[in-house]
């Protein structure tokens, strides 16, 4: 999955707030990239094929160790969970702070917390960006609020180095999104689609190879930095 939204971090500098709004966090080093965007075909109003999925729930804490994450120690001091970040036209990046850990022996730990009603948005929208368009998507609770996590890695001087991703790697990657949902609900739509949440931290998959979006884990998902996926 690759569009352009991202996450947070604090103490890099003195005026970083651990609270939600948005903020400017520098200039960035390097070229800007994306993050994960999906354009799903829909299988019509045909039955999906995924069967029944539980959701992918868990309590927000996220431990990650990088695959070659041993190469950025000296590049990499903090990593910030961020919501809605983007790159603007002067090579800043702004975004909604959610939380952040320090980045140590190739990985990272991170609590993401519990989000409040006023900052998700709700799931039609949510959903209809992902997938490029809501039409044929079905929800169970139209009124549940989401909100995703991405995750960056930040320099000791406060500057973006590259974003991770947990994936499978590989040209039909299957790329996993951290999404916080203040409800429980369901969406589906045609065979591309069927997904599960709980109220609180989940994580969906969705699956280039297959042009699929799902709850259930697949095989083989490990952590990596942008840069090192192939």
């Amino acid at each position: 999955m690759d569009s352009t939204n991202k996450n947070r971090r604090t103490g890099a500098n003195g005026n970083q707030k651990l609270s939600f709004g948005q903020m400017q966090f520098g200039r960035i080093q390097f070229a800007p990239t994306v993050i994960l965007f999906f354009a799903l075909v829909f299988g019509g109003c045909e039955k999906d094929d995924l069967g029944n999925v539980k959701p992918d729930s868990f309590n927000g804490k996220v431990t990650a160790k990088v695959e070659n994450g041993a190469a950025y120690n000296s590049q990499i001091s903090t990593v910030w969970a961020l919501y809605d970040a983007k790159i603007n036209s002067s090579g800043g990046l702004t975004g909604q702070m959610l939380a952040n850990g320090g980045y140590v022996d190739g990985g990272f730990t991170i609590d993401l917390p519990a989000i409040p009603s006023s900052y998700l948005m709700n799931i039609q929208t949510f959903f209809g960006s992902i997938v490029n368009g809501s039409e044929g998507l079905e929800f169970s609770d139209p009124d549940v609020r989401l909100l995703d996590a991405d995750f960056f890695g930040i320099s000791s001087d406060n500057k973006y180095v590259d974003y991770f991703i947990y994936t499978t790697g590989g040209t039909k990657r299957t790329t996993c999104l951290f999404v916080y949902s203040n409800g429980e609900a369901t969406v589906k739509g045609g065979k591309n689609i069927n997904v599960a949440l709980s109220q609180g931290w989940n994580r969906i998959y969705f699956s280039t190879s297959e042009n699929k979006l799902t709850s259930k884990a697949p095989k083989g998902m490990k952590w990596f930095i942008n840069n090192d996926v192939k």
